[in-house]
């Protein structure tokens, strides 16, 4: 081994050996990692230990190719895939008067070669506890399925709960909830930005450090909020890939992250949330493959476990991938050893001794990771404590969702009033609408209104274009298209009052009527001043309607945004609250482009704000 505890010896450290592959960061040419390890053909019967265990007329140990030992590994990972998704490890039997005790190991397949190995040892040695062997039976599950069975939300593949449970990362401990004691980390590895290396040779040439911030590669992905300074990296140059959060411990690290880095921007968190809604994979080997199909628009880049980078690289392909370290740090994988079962809490204890022996240590290294304990580079970020982390994921539940949402814009007469040189106040409103539509994917429903007052016949409100899906074909154009040309087309209606209790009162009752749950269901209503209806609902006939309409189980937020020094913003603030919206003014045409943004962010909270 090379002395560094937490690095495996194939790990990129010098120039590139003969014949290698470079392994090419930022700004340094490394060796790619290991070859290719063949798996030796596991028996189909028998014990787990005794499958993989190296075969006895190789007198002489086991080989290596590489720097990576041949045999006993390679006998574990063949033993994984060629029983599946399980693995077991199972004792030989007799020996022990007292009985058995066999405790049940769920753990995430990415590191359940070195587990089955060691559960094998471990089973060899025949430890007791109280006169009464002990076993480890090992399986290797998807996190994400023993979490929903931990939980009490249902079952996802897993019925049985383990008594001592190994995930890809702390944060489906904290996700489950429940009673747990864990007893420490058998190994572990970090987020890392992977691209091409093709793409990490021109950030290089662009001047691009050989450690960016997240700032600057969220703004690169159009996620950050406002522009990346003096960054080399142009804007919106990368498409961002990401594990689904709700599936992989990497997605939900990425969550993580992000909500550390933008603690104090529930915008910023929104902006993040939409792109990585868009760019979810399916697995890392989806992220992966994408690389190989090219830029269409933008260049992929994947957010991935740095294992996963290494396992990627020692298949030796044609582009091998880059594992960038940002320079704020990042969230760590760090799988845990947790005792799920008190009454078995003394046998878990002595499994971990094996577990966290020198032999764990020196298999997960070949698998790829680095092994607990040693120097954290990139820098780990703080720990989220559990409620924290449930709190995000219930945030990208309801963001994730699809909006279905009815705009409504004021074309009172006040709307004409300049508030920038050339630029009036409804011309500043309707671009930002044209901004924030091009943030909306395909599958969101969007519709547009007008208010003033008397806009048609007695009413105060006009429908410009119906609610629906945004790619819906309507004619000859989409629904989108439609918008945008509607924004092209509003005008200000001279000497038009502001037909507010009213038109609110109709978007609601409309949205309620044609709600769908499947969506996250709003109004966002842009007004320059106050109700001026003398003809219509007072304020407080408006809040009674609205109190009494509002339905928990089908509801139907109401946002306001104010534009201006005319607004009464407690009025909107009152009326908004009532379904848990709220109410932003703005007076300069920079200030409502980040109210907007904010206002999408409100339903983070829904229905507790």
């Amino acid at each position: 081994m090379s002395g560094h505890d937490d690095v495996p010896e194939w790990a990129p450290r010098s120039s590139a050996e003969p014949g290698g592959i470079p392994y090419v960061f930022l700004g340094v040419s490394e060796p790619s990692g290991p070859p290719v390890v063949r798996a030796e053909r596991a028996r189909a019967a028998g014990p787990a230990h005794a499958a993989v265990k190296p075969r006895r007329r190789r007198e002489a140990g086991p080989r290596r190719v590489g720097g990576v030992l041949l045999g006993p590994l390679a006998g574990a990972v063949g033993l994984v895939l060629l029983t599946g998704a399980a693995a077991y490890a199972f004792g030989t039997g007799g020996g022990c008067s007292g009985g058995e005790v066999a405790v049940s190991v769920a753990v995430a397949p990415d590191v359940a070669p070195a587990v089955v190995r060691a559960a094998g040892r471990f089973n060899d040695a025949r430890h007791e506890v109280d006169g009464r062997c002990v076993s480890a039976r090992v399986r290797a599950t998807d996190p994400a399925a023993v979490a929903t069975l931990l939980s009490g939300k249902g079952v996802a593949g897993v019925s049985e709960r383990p008594d001592v449970w190994i995930p890809d990362s702390s944060l489906w401990i904290g996700l489950a909830g429940g009673r747990s004691s864990v007893l420490g980390s058998v190994a572990t590895t970090p987020i890392v930005v992977a691209m091409p290396r093709g793409l990490a040779l021109q950030l290089r040439n662009l001047g691009a450090p050989a450690r960016p911030s997240w700032t600057e590669l969220l703004a690169a992905a159009g996620t950050a909020e406002g522009a990346a300074g003096d960054s080399v990296i142009p804007p919106r140059l990368l498409r961002l890939q990401v594990p689904d959060p709700g599936r992989s411990a990497t997605g939900m690290g990425t969550l993580v992250l992000a909500n550390t880095l933008l603690k104090r921007s529930p915008a910023g968190f929104t902006g993040v949330v939409r792109t990585i809604r868009e760019g979810v994979a399916v697995s890392v080997k989806a992220e992966f493959d994408a690389f190989r199909t090219g830029a269409a628009d933008r260049y992929p880049v994947a957010l991935a476990p740095e294992q996963a980078v290494r396992a990627y690289n020692s298949r030796r392909p044609a582009a091998p991938v880059v594992a960038v370290h940002p320079a704020e740090g990042t969230v760590y994988l760090d799988h845990p050893v947790a005792v799920l079962a008190p009454g078995k809490a003394r046998a878990a204890r002595l499994l971990w001794r094996e577990l966290s022996g020198a032999a764990v240590r020196d298999d997960v290294r070949r698998l790829g990771f680095r092994a607990p304990g040693g120097a954290a580079s990139p820098e780990a970020l703080p720990a989220v404590p559990a409620a924290e982390v449930r709190r995000i994921m219930q945030s990208w539940a309801q963001l994730s969702l699809s909006i279905r949402m009815l705009s409504i814009i004021d074309v009172s007469g006040s709307m004409d009033e300049r508030v920038a040189p050339g630029v009036t106040r409804l011309q500043s409103t309707v671009r930002t609408a044209q901004g924030g539509l091009s943030l909306l994917p395909e599958d969101s429903e969007l519709g547009q209104w007008i208010f003033s007052t008397e806009l048609e016949g007695g009413r105060d409100w006009r429908e410009l274009v119906s609610v629906g899906p945004l790619d819906e074909r309507l004619g000859s154009a989409t629904r989108r298209q439609l918008v945008l040309s509607a924004f092209a087309r509003i005008r200000v209606k001279p000497h038009g009052d502001t037909g507010l209790y009213e038109t609110v009162m109709a978007a609601f009752d409309y949205m309620k009527r044609t709600y769908k749950p499947e969506y996250v269901n709003s109004v966002l209503l842009w007004t320059d001043g106050r109700n001026e209806d003398p003809g219509g609902p007072s304020l407080e006939e408006t809040l009674d309607h609205m109190r009494r309409e509002y339905d928990p189980e089908r509801p139907v937020q109401v946002n306001m945004l104010g534009y201006g020094r005319g607004v009464d913003v407690d009025e909107l603030r009152r009326i908004a609250r009532v379904t848990h919206g709220d109410a932003y003014v703005a007076e300069t045409p920079g200030q409502i482009q980040g109210i907007f943004l904010k206002a999408v962010s409100r339903r983070v909270c829904e229905p507790d704000c």
